[in-house]
């Protein structure tokens, strides 16, 4: 297994930022039709970011979009399985929390963040 780069992390992380919140843009558009279907498309565009921010890494063969389009993949580091729900949760619920702190880490032997330490799970080249 080869390790995804720094720069496809990186990279990839900033275009699963805009695939989680373009959705919330057209949420405030939304209110320029009317103010309970602007509320209704926002409360969904909400909930999708989130979804998405924590569980994308679990998507088909451990592939966000980003990830697919870079042609990388979240797998568990012990088996090369595709990541898990609960894996992507736990990796991505330490970038919530720590922000950039959590990046400092991948500067390690593995690439590797802190939350996927903790997780157990590497990003490879498909």
């Amino acid at each position: 297994m080869t390790l995804a780069s720094r720069t496809n992390r990186l990279l990839g992380q900033f275009l699963d930022t805009l695939a989680g919140v373009a959705p919330v843009l057209l949420g405030v558009a939304a209110f320029a039709v009317s103010d309970k279907f602007g509320a209704l498309v926002y409360l969904i565009a909400i909930l999708w970011a989130l979804c998405y921010y924590f569980l994308a890494d679990c998507m088909p063969n451990g592939q966000s979009f980003a990830k697919q389009w870079l042609g990388t993949r979240v797998v568990d580091r012990l088996t090369g399985k595709p990541c898990t729900c609960g894996q992507s949760f736990v990796r991505n619920l330490f970038l919530f929390f720590l922000g950039p702190i959590d990046w400092v880490f991948i500067f390690g032997e593995r690439n590797q963040r802190l939350g996927d330490k903790v997780a157990g799970t590497i990003v490879i080249e498909v």
